[in-house]
């Protein structure tokens, strides 16, 4: 293989698995240090686990609402705060229309929701929170896909009624009296407006 043959190899292959990782708790690791340090294990592999150590713990962060399952994983603690945030004003924003509907909030519980460090290891907590997103996304497809069958249809209705106000512009005209005109001018002011509708929401 020629040496430009080497490189657009190199350049297109993809890149190498990742190495296994093994999640254990940390009094573990130092017991495992410990270990290798009376077995005169090599002077390398010491001070990588103790470099590994040596490294801040990664904190993660959730959000807890009283109650069984009420767990779930953030991307950091600004985005457990804001989605903390977020059900607490959507639970006083329930709670003040009910009010203003004149309803009874006597039996109201306020929605309690806490920032608190994450129940999981790091594998575990983006593992949860990738499927919460992928179970977002599912139900944002299948919304969409709801939203576009109800906005065709009503586009389809909108245009049998326009079609049907030109038909009544063409009968008034035909008649040719003043009331008839001005009868087929409001159609098809009418029509027009409801073809702009649809020219618009199909561009």
């Amino acid at each position: 293989m020629s040496t430009i043959e080497e490189q657009i190899a190199i350049l297109t292959a993809p890149s190498a698995p990742a190495i296994e990782v093994v999640t254990m708790p940390r009094v573990l690791a130092e017991q495992s240090l410990a270990a290798l340090e009376e077995s005169g294990a090599s002077a390398s592999s010491i001070l990588e686990l103790r470099g590994i150590l040596a490294e801040p713990a990664l904190q993660l962060w959730a959000i807890h609402s009283p109650g069984p399952g009420e767990e779930y994983p953030c991307m950091d603690r600004e985005d457990a705060e804001r989605r903390a945030k977020e059900i607490r004003d959507c639970g006083e924003q329930m709670k003040a229309e009910r009010i203003a509907r004149g309803e009874s909030v006597e039996m109201w519980s306020d929605w309690i929701t806490n920032v608190v460090p994450s129940p999981w290891e790091p594998a575990e907590h983006f593992e949860i929170m990738a499927q919460e997103w992928m179970d977002d996304a599912d139900n944002l497809r299948q919304h969409a896909i709801k939203l576009t069958a109800e906005r065709d249809e009503l586009l389809a209705d909108l245009q049998k009624a326009a079609s049907t106000l030109r038909r009544y512009e063409q009968a008034h005209r035909a008649k040719g009296t003043a009331d008839s005109m001005t009868k087929a001018e409001v159609n098809a002011a009418l029509a027009l407006r409801f073809e702009a509708t649809i020219a618009k929401s199909t561009t």
